[in-house]
């Protein structure tokens, strides 16, 4: 099994996967709370289910 996933999401379609803005996905690169990967001097690209699962901890529970 490869390390690496079969496509890699761009920031627009990564965006169209999770219904964050673009922007708001360009803040959480700046602070390093989803995992890219950096290809040349402006390209990112995004492994979606690592994104997915870094974003599950800031998931919050009900109180009950």
């Amino acid at each position: 099994m490869s390390k690496f996933p079969s496509k890699f999401l761009s920031i627009e379609e990564l965006s169209a996967e999770t219904g964050f803005p673009v922007r708001t996905l360009r803040t959480f690169v700046a602070a390093k709370k989803i995992p890219f990967f950096k290809i040349g001097h402006r390209t990112l690209r995004f492994d979606f289910s690592k994104v997915i699962k870094a974003l599950e901890h800031f998931e919050v529970e009900a109180v009950k």
